[in-house]
Formats: C-alpha cells, sequence, structure tokens
C-alpha cells in the first residue's frame, strides 16, 4: 500500500494514482478511502460550493476487483440517479469521465451518516419519537417513487441514510446498486449488509422484487425506532401499530409481506 498526498491530505492506493483532475472542482477537505467498492470518495470545496466527488478508476485499498469493472460500475450508477432525482435523494450534480475512469459529482451535506461503521448513528435517538417516525416515513416515501419508476433496492443499509438533525430530514445517498425489475439473483449472496437483506437476496435464481424492497424497509424502521440488528420489541420506541407494520414487512415469506411499497408507506402513514 502506499500513501499519495492530494491538498495535503493521505490517500491510502495500493499504487501510484494521478489525483490533480480533482482541481477542477477545487480543494479537497476529506477522503475516504476505505470504500469496498473500488471507489474513493472526497469534499471538494470551489469556487461552486462544496461537492461530494465519487471517484473509480484508482486502485483502492480495500477493493480486490477489476478497477474496469468499478469504473463501468460507477457509470451505470449515474443512470440510477438520474432517474431516481427527489427531494429525499441527494442531488447528482454531473457524471464525468476524468483521469483514469468515471465519477460523479454530487451536492455536499453536512447531514450525519448514520451507518455503524461510522459511529454516529446514536444521533437519530436524540430525536423525538414523532421526528424519527416521520423520517420513516421520508424513506418510505421515496421508495414508492423509485417502485414506481420501476427499481429494486439492492444493497440499501444503514449506510445510505443520513440524518439532517436541525430540520429533521432525511438525505439518502449511496444507491448505485439499485436494479431495475424484473430482477433475479445471479449472485447468490448480494450485495448488502445482512441486517437489511430479506432472504431472496441470499438465494442463487430467487427473485427481487417490492417485496424485497419492503423488506429491507422494515429493517431500516428499527434503525429509526428501534435495534436493526436483533429487530426485538424491547428496544422499539414507537407504537406498537408501527411496530407491526415493520414486523410484517419483515416477515421471512414473502408472499406475507407488505404486495408493495405503496401499501407499506401507506400502512405506515395509517399507524403513525
Amino acid at each position: 500500500m502506499i500513501v499519495t498526498a492530494l491538498d495535503g491530505l493521505p490517500v491510502r492506493l495500493r499504487e501510484p494514482h494521478d489525483l490533480s483532475f480533482t482541481a477542477r472542482w477545487g480543494t479537497a477537505f476529506a477522503v475516504l478511502d476505505q470504500q469496498d467498492s473500488g471507489n474513493l470518495c472526497l469534499g471538494v470545496d470551489g469556487p461552486e460550493g462544496r461537492v461530494f466527488v465519487k471517484y473509480a478508476g484508482a486502485p483502492t485499498a480495500r477493493y480486490d476487483g477489476d478497477v474496469a469493472t468499478a469504473v463501468a460500475r460507477l457509470r451505470r450508477a449515474g443512470h440510477v440517479y438520474r432517474d431516481l432525482a427527489h427531494p429525499t435523494l441527494v442531488p447528482l450534480r454531473e457524471a464525468v469521465d476524468v483521469g483514469a475512469g468515471h465519477a460523479l459529482v454530487f451536492d455536499w451535506t453536512d447531514a450525519t451518516p448514520l451507518g455503524r461503521q461510522y459511529g454516529r448513528s446514536a444521533v437519530v435517538r436524540t430525536l423525538p419519537t414523532s421526528v424519527r417516525t416521520d423520517c420513516v416515513q421520508q424513506v418510505y416515501d421515496f421508495h414508492v417513487h423509485a417502485a414506481a419508476r420501476g427499481w429494486v433496492a439492492v444493497d440499501l443499509y444503514d449506510g445510505s441514510v443520513l440524518l439532517d438533525v436541525a430540520h429533521g430530514r432525511v438525505v439518502l445517498c449511496d444507491l448505485d446498486f439499485y436494479e431495475r425489475a424484473p430482477l433475479v439473483n445471479r449472485m447468490g449472496r448480494m450485495w448488502g449488509s445482512t441486517r437489511f437483506m430479506a432472504p431472496e437476496e441470499l438465494e442463487l435464481g430467487a427473485v427481487l422484487d417490492e417485496a424485497t424492497t419492503a423488506h429491507t424497509l422494515g429493517a431500516l424502521a428499527h434503525t429509526f425506532l428501534g435495534d436493526d440488528a436483533t429487530k426485538d420489541r424491547s428496544a422499539w420506541a414507537g407504537s406498537s401499530a408501527q411496530l407491526e407494520v415493520a414486523a410484517r414487512a419483515l416477515r421471512p415469506r414473502r408472499e406475507e409481506r407488505w404486495p408493495s411499497v405503496a401499501a407499506l408507506a401507506e400502512a405506515w402513514r395509517t399507524a403513525s
């Protein structure tokens, strides 16, 4: 592993890589170089304000795959963000071939990431239960929009959720692996965190659809109101009616879950 400097910040890579192209957006002030997706992520500040740059093309430290595959995957992800544009989704400013690969450039947000890997998830417990309940509704309503446009959530987990604590607002990000329906599991174990994955995401040849998305959304309710690892009733801060809505979404048998994301979102709204 080597460490290269970018605007005075260390970037850990497997091999030397020219990152001078980042100057087109300004000066780097943050580096996330431990992603296992093959992407190098940077916060950059310049004349057009702060942006979040997700770049594929560098030999990142924790990615074992082919760099060309990471580039193709990120290039495809640009289409996901364009098609799913929504007030709850972090805005994509541009998708561009730069350096030795491709970059997606998003608006920067100071919202707090809820992924456990960032060590800041406890911030959600500082909010009133009513606000946490509404945050779940925001996530659900976005996915009603996504389902209506034909998308199935893949690799959706707490790391995809940012929380604007001051305004009780959710910002969604990192939806690169979403796929259009109909979708068949051709991996065996799909991308994602097991805390949020439906059984069919671990089964080769299984169909993934809105019932799959509903399962993940049921788990995310526990991120805001309980414990998404155990799904234990004793950790639940919401109402019994809300817990039953989430519990139905999490049933192992897909035909016993909510039949659509819209049905889940409406049930949550009624329970709340």
